[in-house]
């Protein structure tokens, strides 16, 4: 069974780069990619700012506004595709190495620039004979306060005191003792492969040579740190488009959502489905049958959604409510009332918003696997185990719990990987908007309607894996269930 469990784990790897690379290459190679997507965000609102109707004030035929070449490439900075397509990819997967600072495309000669770089700022000038870069700090009176660059003099000014000025090359000060802290860096001059378009709209490839300011750091220090390696696999995932956030960081921020949700819906559905699948079953033919039936049937043709808007029309704050007993939105009350509430309190608050959402997820599904389980458990009774045992004098209930029930929860466990997946997805989807839920069914169905690249792939990576594990412990359930059941070879 190890090996087995070893060897599943180990095809996961695969099962991820598979993910990654069709994502990428979509991406990179059909127009209305990440940096697509924000140029054209850019340009509509400056458009849209200037003449109101996305066109300019000259008319239809007025010049639109074109991205600067600076911004474009501070863009692509940030949303990682200052690389080449190659190291793009594998900063996909696993790699590592050094960012760059800046490059020459983002900086002209005699100017300077504010930067930050891992929590760090700077100050960088560039001049005809490459770049200087100093920690954005000047000690004026013993008081520490940053540096800003003065166009009119060209040279460095404390913001506290303007008269305290430095030598942007040299980083000494313009009479006076005191020094900018100056940083060991390196130029390196590289060549890309970048996309781009013609007058036409065409798609083109052009090459363009930039030189690159980086860190100057030994080959152990590049290894050793870790802000130095990237890749999903080790949960270092890309910047979203549309919400200029790391998407780990959005899916972190809404996952408690969903989990109360999907795990608390999902348990709670495969719990009743047996109680009620295996009573049915037990007492198939008679009156609780029948009427249960009918109230599952009822329950498995009314869609959740519907459900969930009878309830708030029903049961919500609104006038033309029978009784007030749902909330209207979100998974709390408000800060100014949750905060004034006991332990006690706060628990039933988030009970209180928590019930309608979980009925109306639970209610489809549950009704469906109740069946389920129960023509599954009707289907072993009349297996011939089940029949000698009846025929040894045993009865129909330890036959049951002893003999039937076990065989009849294989097919349960067939559906676990999927059926908790997608209560993350489909099946929170539409409850999500309705009770104003902020989780990632919606995270992730407005990252498909906004083209949000990044935040796809992201989701789409992090519930593979979900999927996977789930999967595993489906296998490992199959085992569990009925151990007769193995997935080592056959040995001679």
């Amino acid at each position: 069974m190890w090996t087995y469990i070893v060897k599943r784990v180990l095809l996961m790897i695969p099962t991820g780069i598979g993910i990654i690379t069709v994502f990428f290459v979509i991406s990179e190679m059909v127009p209305g990619g990440p940096l697509d997507q924000v140029e054209s965000m850019i340009i509509e609102q400056a458009n849209t700012g200037q003449g109101g109707d996305g066109a300019a004030a000259g008319g239809q035929d007025a010049q639109r506004i074109k991205i600067d070449p600076q911004m474009r490439m501070q863009i692509k900075r940030k949303l990682g595709l200052n690389h080449n397509m190659f190291h793009r990819y594998m900063r996909s997967l696993v790699w590592c190495a050094r960012d760059s600072l800046i490059s020459s495309v983002e900086l002209d000669v005699g100017q300077a620039q504010k930067i930050t770089f891992r929590s760090e700022r700077f100050q960088v000038y560039r001049d005809d004979a490459g770049f200087h870069l100093f920690k954005n700090a000047a000690t004026v009176n013993g008081k520490s306060a940053g540096i800003r660059f003065d166009r009119t003099d060209g040279y460095f000014a404390s913001v506290l005191d303007n008269t305290v000025r430095f030598n942007p090359v040299t980083g000494a000060q313009i009479d006076g003792p005191a020094s900018l802290e100056a940083v060991k860096t390196e130029l390196l001059s590289k060549t890309f492969r970048e996309a781009d378009y013609a007058s036409d709209g065409a798609r083109l490839t052009v090459t363009e040579t930039r030189d690159e300011l980086y860190l100057k750091t030994s080959s152990w220090q590049t290894l050793t740190d870790w802000d130095n390696w990237h890749g999903m696999f080790l949960l270092k995932f890309p910047v979203s488009i549309t919400q200029n956030k790391k998407c780990f960081e959005l899916i972190r921020d809404r996952l408690p959502i969903s989990m109360r949700l999907g795990i608390i819906s999902f348990f709670l559905t495969y719990i009743l489905c047996l109680l009620m699948g295996v009573s049915k079953a037990a007492r198939n033919g008679s009156k609780y049958d029948s009427v249960t039936s009918v109230m599952i049937l009822i329950g498995y043709g009314t869609p959740g959604f519907v459900l969930a808007v009878f309830l708030i029309r029903m049961f919500g704050p609104g006038s033309d409510a029978i009784a007030h007993l749902i909330p209207l939105r979100g998974i709390q009350s408000s800060p100014e009332i949750y905060d004034q509430l006991s332990v006690l309190g706060k628990l039933w608050d988030n009970i209180h918003h928590l019930i309608a959402p979980i009925i109306c997820l639970t209610i489809g599904s549950f009704a469906g696997l109740t069946m389920l389980t129960k023509n599954s458990v009707l289907e072993e009774f009349h297996q011939l185990y089940a029949v000698a045992a009846r025929a040894r004098g045993l009865s129909k209930r330890r036959v049951l719990f002893k003999h039937v029930l076990r065989n009849s929860l294989i097919p349960l466990v067939t559906g676990f990987p999927a059926a908790f997946v997608m209560m993350f997805f489909a099946g929170s989807l539409l409850i999500e908007k309705i009770f104003s839920l902020d989780g990632i069914g919606l995270l992730s169905y407005t990252a498909l309607v906004e083209r949000d690249y990044p935040l796809i792939m992201s989701n789409m990576f992090i519930f593979t894996y979900i999927g996977l594990i789930c999967q595993l412990l489906s296998d490992i359930g199959y085992v569990i269930v009925d151990p007769r059941i193995t997935f080592e070879g056959s040995k001679s």
